[in-house]
């Protein structure tokens, strides 16, 4: 049950149950009362009243009697009473007559019995008297019952009145431990809720991002410990991420300060050979320089990979998205490059398309994907000569360039890192001579960039497949401009 029922519960019980207590405790009192004093008891005979009303007329006849005694005998007293008592011996009644405290006309001894009790008392009896009196002219007379009676029918305003105030106390008092109660009930759950999610708090807090909460009421707290539980992971994933990225910048410093150091080194020493006439003839000075500005453009090349990869991470760099046949763009380029990488010892083989292709792509940029990953297969070929293949589809609404290469290939724990920037695999790539790093994952920011996708995959037959998917559609739903090739 959640709180807003155990409230709206509660507050109904704290109404219901002191005033069911309340009523109970005073039709109870009643019932106790009318036990006690006989008053639910019916007379035998023709008196079929309750024995309040029965003594009350037996008074009232008893009084009307006394009344005509002051000019009467004796003897008539005596017959008077008798016939009294005989009449309502059933009743349980019993008349007595004293004048001056002394019993008159016959009548027993009156200390200790009920009748005595009566001429003893100096106000007519209240509630649960046995006995009451009258005084008539010289007489007092002494009217008692074997029953527990109350004197007058005035005496029900008395009860109900004493009744309402021992029902008034009672609620009050119910009332407070009604709501001890309920307040248990409803808050007992809330402070549960609240140590539990506290505790969260305090192992996060303390560094514990692994730690959930584990609650299982039904509840409004069930939705905010998941909500705990989700803010947590994205925690412990942006802790990861930050992590990561200190990582790859402590990896960047490493990587570009030997990459800046290995050319800087060898333009150091070729110009101190220059300056100490190592280098003696013309054809050693022209080797020399040629190698220094084959350093220094070495040098151009990392840091303008730098300037691009930081742009590209801030998402500050400029993209100029185009509708265009990819397969004809990805073939000029391909084409271009051939030569290039034949000299290094990368055969690359034709463009292979199933049809015009189209895509959104920024052609320039394309250019510097596809460079980047030709350069990952030239450096970390196992060959003489190694082989790359490209090829370019269409599935289901988007278009796939794929690259293959037959080098070595990365172990598979590998491949989702593949394009982290300065991830290197293994230890034959591991080596920061062969490069920053940052080749494959400028790659995939501007597959990105593009609105696309990049993944690397091992081919069966030995090497590694780098897999890139753009938006493409039929030429005849395009909204951009169609260009088939880029010079």
């Amino acid at each position: 049950m959640d709180i807003k029922r155990r409230l709206f519960f509660s507050n109904i019980l704290m109404i219901v149950i002191p005033l069911v207590i309340s009523l109970a405790v005073f039709f109870g009192g009643l019932h106790f009362y009318a036990l006690l004093t006989g008053l639910n008891e019916e007379q035998p005979g023709e008196r079929r009243r309750n024995r309040e009303l029965y003594f009350m007329e037996a008074l009232d006849e008893a009084r009307a009697m006394a009344e005509k005694w002051q000019n009467v005998s004796s003897s008539a007293i005596m017959e008077d009473v008798a016939g009294f008592n005989g009449k309502h011996a059933d009743g349980r009644l019993l008349l007595a007559v004293y004048k001056d405290n002394v019993p008159f006309a016959g009548t027993p001894p009156w200390r200790g019995s009920s009748v005595g009790q009566a001429l003893e008392m100096t106000e007519p009896a209240s509630f649960f008297s046995r006995a009451t009196f009258q005084t008539i002219g010289d007489y007092r007379i002494a009217l008692s019952s074997g029953s527990r009676v109350a004197r007058s029918p005035q005496n029900y305003k008395d009860i109900m009145r004493k009744g309402a105030a021992v029902s008034l106390i009672c609620s009050v008092f119910i009332i407070l431990i009604t709501n001890r109660f309920l307040t248990r009930f409803v808050f007992k759950r809330i402070v549960h809720g609240m140590d539990t999610l506290a505790h969260g708090v305090y192992q996060v807090r303390d560094g514990n991002l692994d730690f959930r909460i584990d609650y299982r009421e039904n509840d409004e707290f069930s939705q905010v410990c998941g909500e705990f539980n989700e803010m947590a992971a994205k925690l412990l994933e942006s802790v990861e991420a930050r992590r990561k990225d200190e990582r790859s910048r402590k990896e960047l410093i490493a990587g570009i300060s030997h990459d800046l150091r290995t050319p800087l080194t060898s333009i150091k020493a070729y110009v101190e050979g220059l300056e100490q006439g190592v280098a003696a003839t013309p054809e050693a000075r022209e080797r020399y320089m040629g190698t220094i500005k084959n350093k220094t453009a070495d040098l151009e090349h990392i840091i303008d990979n730098l300037f691009l990869f930081s742009k590209l991470d801030t998402g500050e760099f400029p993209y100029d998205i185009e509708r265009v046949d990819l397969a004809a763009a990805v073939s000029e380029i391909v084409d271009a490059l051939k030569e290039e990488y034949g000299n290094r010892g990368l055969d690359i083989s034709p463009a292979r398309a199933s049809g015009r292709v189209y895509a959104d792509i920024d052609v320039a940029q394309m250019r510097c994907v596809i460079i980047n990953i030709f350069e990952n297969s030239v450096k970390y070929k196992d060959k003489a000569r190694g082989k790359i293949s490209v090829s370019i589809s269409e599935e289901k609404g988007t278009a796939s360039l794929i690259i293959s290469d037959d080098g070595p290939g990365v172990p598979e724990e590998a491949l989702p890192k593949l394009f982290d920037v300065f991830y290197r695999s293994d230890e034959s790539r591991n080596n920061p001579g062969q490069g920053s790093g940052l080749g494959l994952a400028i790659a995939a920011k501007m597959a990105e960039g593009f609105g696309g996708s990049i993944k690397a995959a091992n081919v069966p037959e030995g090497g590694l497949s780098i897999k890139m998917t753009f938006p493409g559609s039929d030429p005849k739903q395009r909204n951009g401009k169609e260009k088939n090739s880029h010079s």
